[in-house]
C-alpha cells in the first residue's frame, strides 16, 4: 500500500496532485491531505483518505502527519506558498524574502528530514520571463530556492513541476496589487509594466498585462494558458518518467528538463 502526503490539498496544484494519484495509483493509494486557512468543521478534502487541518510550521501539525504510517510516505507534494508579489523580483528585500520562504520553501527540507519520504515534489513557475521578473517579488526568490533544492541531493528524491501562468491566489494577488498601484502609473518603476497602464483604465491594463504574459510564454515555450487539466497531465507525466528533475508544463505542452532557472542570469 502506497502513502501520499499533499501539503496544500485545497489549492490548484494540490487538487491536481490528488486527482493524478488516484488515476495512476488507484483506489488503494492512501492520500493524506493537509490544508490551512479559516477552519471549517468536519471539512474533508475531495479524494483524500485523511484530511488534516493545520499550519505546516506548527509542530503539532507535523506530529499529526508523522503519526500516520509512522511518517513514511512514498510521495510528498508540497503545494502551498505565500509571499509578497506585485513588485519586481530584484526589488524584494531580504526581510520579504525570508518571510516568503517561511511557508513557500523552508518547510520542504524540514519535512524531508523529519519524515521518511521516497520522492518530494515541489512547484515552481517560469519566473525568469520578462513579465514575471517585474511582478513576482519575494516569491521569485522562494521559487529559485525550490529550483536549487530540486537539483541538490537529499535523503529523498527531489522533483519539481514548473508551470506556466494559471489562475491561483498568487496570480490574483499580483493583479490586485497592480490594480492598486496602477492608479498612479509613475509608481510602477519597471518600464514594461508601466507601459500597460499609461492612459488606460487599470482593469484594461491588467488584462493587457496578462495577455503579455501569455504571448511571452507562447513565444518562449510553445504554448500558454495553463489550466487545471494541464497540471493534472503534468503530474501523470511525472509518475511515468524515470526520476525526472523538472517537469515543465505550459498550456498543453509538457516536457522534461534538468537545469534550474537562476535569477543571476537575468538581473
Amino acid at each position: 500500500m502506497e502513502y501520499f502526503l499533499v501539503i496544500g490539498g485545497t489549492g490548484v496544484m494540490g487538487t491536481a496532485a490528488i486527482r493524478a494519484v488516484r488515476t495512476h495509483f488507484g483506489k488503494d493509494a492512501v492520500i493524506v491531505a493537509n490544508w490551512y486557512g479559516k477552519e471549517v468543521p468536519d471539512f474533508q478534502i475531495e479524494g483524500a483518505d485523511h484530511t488534516l487541518f493545520g499550519d505546516i510550521n506548527d509542530r503539532v501539525c507535523r506530529e499529526q502527519i508523522k503519526s500516520i504510517n509512522s511518517g513514511k510516505y512514498d510521495y510528498l507534494f508540497y503545494a502551498t506558498a505565500l509571499g509578497e508579489v506585485g513588485i519586481p523580483i530584484k526589488d524584494a528585500t531580504q526581510e520579504q524574502i525570508d518571510k516568503s520562504n517561511q511557508l513557500s520553501f523552508d518547510p520542504i527540507p524540514k519535512l524531508e528530514k523529519e519524515l521518511e519520504i521516497g520522492t518530494v515534489v515541489a512547484y515552481s513557475t517560469f519566473y525568469t520571463i520578462r513579465h514575471q521578473l517585474c511582478t513576482y517579488g519575494a516569491m521569485g526568490h522562494s521559487k529559485e530556492a525550490i529550483e536549487k533544492w530540486a537539483v541538490s541531493p537529499g535523503p529523498s528524491r527531489h522533483t519539481c513541476i514548473r508551470a506556466g501562468l494559471f489562475e491561483s491566489p498568487s496570480s490574483r494577488g499580483i493583479k490586485l496589487l497592480l490594480r492598486k498601484t496602477a492608479k498612479n502609473p509613475e509608481n510602477l518603476k519597471d518600464p514594461l509594466l508601466r507601459s500597460y497602464f499609461e492612459n488606460v483604465p487599470s482593469s484594461q491594463g491588467i488584462k493587457s498585462f496578462e495577455e503579455g504574459i501569455f504571448s511571452e510564454e507562447r513565444e518562449a515555450y510553445g504554448d500558454c494558458r495553463t489550466n487545471q487539466d494541464h497540471l493534472y497531465q503534468a503530474h501523470l507525466e511525472l509518475f511515468k518518467a524515470d526520476n525526472p528533475v523538472f517537469v515543465n508544463v505550459c498550456g498543453k505542452r509538457i516536457w522534461l528538463s534538468n537545469q534550474p532557472l537562476l535569477l543571476k542570469d537575468y538581473h
